[in-house]
């Protein structure tokens, strides 16, 4: 079982709660110590000094000297003096003071006791138990009043307390968690513009870090094509030398040189397809369109109508969507492609729309996919059929669907063919 919260939020609300509550016990440590238990001294000086004086009335004076004293000092002061000891009384209530003032008042003198009387109202009875016997009451009126009020304070200012520590811890996390989202940003894409710092200066300081390897990432993926497009252009001059070479072998050598025609056409899908993967970050940087996507798969519709392709289109009444036109019609193209090369027969291009999502779908009636059912949503070393193809195609289609934030399914139909569905949400003029 773990002791402490898993998120940060959760440990600095603790941590600041926790000092809070230490400081709680130092200020009641300290109130103790200057305000309780001197003033429970006190009252323990000027209790035994009136018990001193009623005792010196009642075994002094007459009956009727101490009637009018005790009248007296009832009117003056409320309190009442009664000879014998008042029975059925309650212990003091715990509070701080009157315990001070009860340990005290035995420490000094072992003739005296307190005692409560709740009924009609509150009293504070000092009992004298040793001759002469008598009671003298000492009005605490308003004690039960007392201890509610500071429970009730004690409860509120708990609550405050609580309620400020942690809208103080979440105004300290809360710039770390917009850091947090920033780097799931930049990860998906990382042309996204720089982050803000705001916060402490820790934070600030991460925040700059980021945009630094933000900038570090960039120059990098920008040498990455830079290179990539330079050993594709080199590696097309020879291929073209070889391409003639071939053509030239005599007649006799049919078969190898259409053995090297195939191995030079292989590889030049290759490259083709390192240039296409290179373009990627390419697309990543095309600025976002919001609406429906329906006026680009018709204008997919007829590119491939022109190329006498059988595609068919369906297309439901979606809602307007986020997307980056280029990017999604080279996904598009490349699925639509793919169909074509492997999937045999009619190609499928259909939209489906259900609540706030619409998925984007092409299908085929070929063989279906040569992957295994647990790999379905694997697109490394994809192919329909093995050994053709190097499955560059459905990488490029995998990034394009991370830039999109869309979910890629891909499947077999029971009748036959290949699915590959992408999910995307519906976009309602979102900030």
């Amino acid at each position: 079982m773990k002791l402490l919260p898993e998120a940060l939020l959760g440990r600095m609300f603790l941590l600041i709660l926790l000092v809070t509550l230490i400081d709680v016990v130092i200020i009641r440590q300290l109130f103790l110590f200057f305000i309780a238990s001197p003033a429970g001294e006190m009252f323990t000086y000027v209790s035994e000094s009136l018990a001193v004086l009623v005792e010196k009335i009642m075994t002094q004076g007459n009956s009727e000297t101490n009637r009018l004293v005790a009248e007296e000092l009832r009117q003056s002061t409320g309190m009442i003096i009664q000879r014998g000891l008042v029975e059925h009384l309650e212990a003091i209530p715990e509070t701080p003071f009157l315990t001070i003032w009860q340990k005290t008042l035995t420490q000094n003198n072992n003739n005296f006791i307190l005692g409560y009387q709740a009924q009609p109202e509150g009293f504070i009875w000092l009992l004298h138990t040793k001759p002469t016997l008598f009671s003298l009451n000492i009005p605490f009126k308003a004690l039960g009043m007392v201890q509610k009020v500071i429970g009730i304070i004690f409860l509120l200012t708990s609550s405050v307390l609580m309620l400020m520590t942690y809208l103080a811890a979440r105004h300290l996390i809360s710039p770390l968690k917009e850091l947090g989202e920033a780097a799931k940003t930049i990860g998906r894409d990382v042309s996204h513009a720089n982050i803000n710092p705001r916060g402490p200066e820790e934070f600030r300081a991460v925040a700059r870090a980021l945009n630094d390897m933000k900038a570090d990432l960039d120059r990098m993926i920008k040498a990455q094509e830079f290179l990539l497009a330079g050993i594709s252009h080199d590696l097309r001059t020879p291929l073209t030398r070889i391409r003639l070479a071939t053509e030239m072998i005599a007649d006799e050598s049919d078969d190898l040189s259409e053995g090297m025609k195939e191995d030079i056409q292989e590889i030049d899908t290759i490259v083709h397809g390192i240039i296409e993967l290179a373009r990627v970050n390419i697309e990543a940087a095309e600025p976002w369109k919001v609406g429906e996507i329906t006026p680009l798969l018709l204008a997919i519709e007829k590119k491939y109508q022109r190329a006498n392709v059988d595609l068919a289109v369906f297309l439901d009444n979606v809602p307007p969507v986020r997307y980056k036109p280029m990017a999604l019609q080279r996904l598009l193209y490349n699925l639509i492609d793919n169909a074509v090369k492997h999937g045999g027969g009619a190609i499928t291009l259909s939209t489906r729309s259900y609540g706030n999502k619409i998925d984007l779908c092409v299908s085929d009636q070929g063989a279906g996919l040569s992957m295994t059912t647990e790999k379905m949503n694997s697109f490394s070393d994809f192919t329909q059929h093995p050994g053709q193809g190097s499955g560059l195609g459905l990488t490029i289609v995998q990034h394009i669907a991370q830039l999109h934030h869309a979910e890629l399914t891909l499947r077999n139909k029971p009748q036959g063919g290949a699915e590959i569905i992408l999910g995307m949400t519906a976009y309602w003029d979102k900030p």
